[in-house]
């Protein structure tokens, strides 16, 4: 595990000895990874926000650093500094992760950087971006909002209560986690603007009918967990990660896994867009 570029202070503080948080994140992990990986796996985990900072952030790091470690579907290199974020930095990573990484058109403001980061992707390689991953780009950066799907507009589902979700695609190995078609959990819920379905594989969303609370889609069309292609490489991006919790849940630990590895190319199934399903009005 390599942390060159993330502070003494913050690892101190998350890795010097077993807390609480590590031993439900330990426990929750899946133990194996769900593909055995074509190669060796390099992933670049960005954890800085440049704007609102949520507390899960440190939560998330574990969380990655447990799978990483306990699955070996990938070895993580973990970062706060935006310094890595070049074209000839980026060429030994198969794969950029961003944990809850507000308002990222702030931190990357250099051309350079913004196509180095799109290029990476464009050209084969991966990304992965956990909640807040969607709360930046547009009107600054609207390619990077066009790269990931959607940019946060608000969340009237908090992160206090407890919301219904549904499978949207059944089939998809990304999805395998999901024992039942549909579920209760307990996160932060976005909604969206600058969203595309017919650029998306929706793999999970709110069913926001069967909610008091009122969203700004038409159709009430809130994906939660989606894939797409990117030129020739893949994303992967789920809205969960708000809460603590959620970073210590099996099921979901086990999809954010299945999410990376299918970002990696070492889970296969299909991005193209499908129908919506329910909620239409």
């Amino acid at each position: 595990m390599k942390f060159p570029f993330i502070s003494l202070f913050l690892l101190t503080s998350l890795f010097s000895s077993p807390d609480e948080e590590l031993i439900k994140i330990e426990n929750a992990a899946p133990k194996s990874a769900s593909a055995t990986p074509i190669k060796k796996r390099q992933v670049l985990i960005y954890s800085n926000p440049s704007g609102f900072n949520h507390k899960s952030i440190p939560t998330g790091i574990k969380g990655l650093r447990v799978l990483s470690e306990k699955t070996k579907a990938f070895t993580a290199t973990f970062t706060l500094s935006t310094k890595e974020f070049t074209a000839e930095g980026l060429k030994k990573y198969d794969a950029i992760i961003f944990n809850n990484t507000t308002h990222v058109q702030k931190a990357f403001t250099e051309k350079s950087q913004r196509k180095a980061i799109l290029n990476f992707i464009k050209n084969g390689k991966a990304f992965i971006g956990f909640h807040a991953a969607s709360d930046g780009g547009m009107n600054q950066w609207q390619e990077y909002t066009d790269m990931i799907g959607g940019c946060f507009a608000g969340h009237p589902w908090n992160a206090g209560g407890k919301w219904p979700f549904f499978v949207e695609d059944v089939n998809h190995p990304v999805n395998q986690a999901f024992k039942e078609k549909e579920f209760m959990f307990s996160d932060e819920i976005y909604q969206y603007k600058s969203y595309d379905r017919s650029n998306l594989r929706i793999l999970i969303g709110l069913d926001s009918v069967k909610t008091d609370k009122k969203g700004n889609s038409k159709t009430n069309d809130y994906p939660v967990s989606w894939i797409r292609s990117y030129g020739k490489g893949r994303v992967f991006y789920s809205n969960f990660g708000h809460n603590k919790a959620t970073w210590w849940t099996p099921f979901i630990l086990q999809h954010f896994l299945d999410g990376i590895q299918w970002a990696l190319g070492d889970i296969e199934g299909p991005s193209k867009s499908i129908p919506q399903s329910r909620n239409l009005k």
